[in-house]
């Protein structure tokens, strides 16, 4: 069955009338007793502490104070020694002494007091003793005091005490403060039938309310709704009517306007929409392939031409001094070389990776030993900026492809060491985590980037300094290959500042190295 939106609009506003009505009247009924049973608490806690820092031991010292207490919060104080003898009574308290005298002509107070006050001063005297009986000496003895409730044996004319038993008088006395339940009852009583009143008559004024409200704010939206309708079967003839100058007369009119300029538009954009699908799809295509060779080769190739030159340069100063040392820089040169004829090679097959037309080739990889590599073929130019490696023991192992992995470690490490500054420190390691996946990580000292940095340095050509990282040779390409690379080998990359630098990840998940 269709239900209209008027029905709806007024439907939403009676739930909501009623979950408010509703809510406000649980909260009441479930929760009123125990917040005022809680505010009375506090109100007891407040008064203990009161009377516990005026009370020095001398109750004649501090009876008015008492009794300005007891009338201002309407609370029965008693205070009873160690030995349960009773050193003050609220209701003692209201009666005058009388002076009388001992045969030996001692005056001494006493109070005169009828049959009535004698049994009302006898109850006293029995509902003290049975606080005290169940009051928690160990409570007593953590905070100072602790809360017990008593009720009466006629309980149909009170229901009893909330009192607070506390140690006064540096822990020698007693201080109970007794405040009746029958306040509690009659205010919840009272509440609870003003808050039922008030909440029918607000839940019918809402009802009311909400059905004018639903009535003028969904007529325009019904006729408005008719012309989107309209619109969407092709047909502009349909216009909206409505003459009102707020937000939705503005939009009935931006809907006549729109529906004008779209029957114009129309027969434009089916003409244009193939055209222009072709040449977007034709722009991406080359873009892609030109962006992906140029940037990945140039930048690639930057760092076997620095080593080559480097271990040349070592060459021709006499750097290696024995024929073992000749022999290895000249491996190194060669190897480089041959890396250099491979590496174009490899950024073509990167970008057909990247499309889908090749498979990587997966092997268990010690990256340990890649490491090891990575910093003997660059030690020209780390030890050229006495720079510190620091290369710890590592034992993960993962399954990935080698040629990607190394081009990875090799473009963080030479990124590491351009960056970081003379005599700095460099520290490559890895990890397996709890769920397989293996992170390895380099990590350079130096100055850290801003946070929205840290998501741009992955963009090609993106420099944070153009000025230094043309001094030191970067041109802003090598960690968008690193991307690249984690695409194609569905692995994660990222850079975060630690420790005084900022190190870039590389993480490789257990299903990626399992398929």
């Amino acid at each position: 069955m269709k239900v209209s939106i008027r029905m709806k609009f007024f439907a939403a506003i009676c739930a909501t009338s009623f979950v408010f009505v509703s809510v406000l009247a649980a909260l009441n009924l479930f929760f009123y007793d125990d917040y005022y049973l809680f505010e009375r608490q506090r109100e007891l806690e407040d008064i203990y502490r009161e009377v516990n820092k005026v009370y020095q031991g001398d109750v004649n010292a501090v009876a008015d104070d008492l009794l300005e207490l007891e009338n201002n919060s309407g609370v029965r104080l008693s205070i009873m020694s160690a030995d349960l003898k009773s050193r003050y009574d609220s209701t003692l308290a209201q009666l005058r002494p009388q002076i009388g005298y001992s045969i030996w002509g001692i005056p001494y107070p006493y109070y005169k007091v009828n049959r009535e006050q004698l049994g009302e001063f006898e109850e006293n005297a029995r509902q003290i003793h049975d606080v005290l009986a169940k009051a928690s000496a160990s409570e007593m003895k953590s905070r100072g005091f602790t809360f017990v409730t008593t009720e009466t044996d006629d309980k149909k004319d009170d229901k009893g005490f909330l009192c607070l038993v506390g140690l006064v008088s540096e822990d020698t006395e007693y201080l109970i403060a007794r405040m009746p339940f029958t306040f509690m009852t009659q205010n919840s009583t009272f509440n609870s039938f003003f808050l039922m009143i008030a909440s029918l008559l607000t839940l019918l004024i809402c009802l009311t309310i909400g059905y004018v409200i639903s009535r003028q704010f969904t007529r325009p939206l019904i006729q408005m709704g008719e012309v989107a309708d309209s619109m969407a079967r092709l047909d502009f003839s349909k216009k909206y009517e409505g003459t009102s100058l707020d937000e939705i007369g503005n939009l009935g009119r931006s809907i006549n306007l729109l529906s004008e300029h779209l029957e114009e538009a129309i027969s434009e954009l089916k003409q244009s929409n193939k055209q222009l699908e072709e040449e977007i799809k034709e722009k991406e295509k080359i873009d892609a392939m030109r962006r992906e060779f140029i940037v990945n080769a140039s930048h690639e190739l930057k760092t076997p031409i620095a080593l080559i030159q480097g271990y040349a340069e070592g060459l021709r100063l006499g750097v290696a001094e024995n024929a073992e040392d000749r022999e290895y820089y000249c491996e190194t040169i060669a190897d480089e070389a041959g890396r250099m004829n491979t590496l174009v090679m490899q950024l073509l097959n990167l970008s057909k990776l990247e499309l889908g037309r090749e498979s990587t080739e997966l092997n268990e990889l010690d990256l340990n030993e890649l490491f090891d590599t990575a910093v003997r073929k660059t030690e020209v130019l780390w030890s050229e900026k006495r720079q510190q490696i620091d290369l710890g023991v590592v034992n993960a192992r993962m399954i990935s492809d080698e040629n990607l992995i190394s081009q990875v470690i090799m473009n963080y490490l030479t990124n590491a060491i351009r960056y970081a500054p003379e005599g700095g420190k460099i520290r490559l390691y890895a990890a397996e985590e709890p769920d397989k996946a293996v992170t390895f990580t380099v990590w350079n000292e130096g100055e850290g980037l801003a946070e929205d940095e840290l998501q741009k340095i992955w963009e090609k050509f993106y420099r944070t300094d153009k000025a230094r990282s043309r001094e030191s040779g970067g041109t802003g390409i090598g960690l968008s290959i690193v991307k690249a690379i984690a695409e194609t080998l569905h692995a994660y990359c990222g850079a975060e500042n630690r420790d005084n630098g900022i190190a870039f990840w590389f993480r490789v998940p257990k299903d990626v190295q399992q398929d």
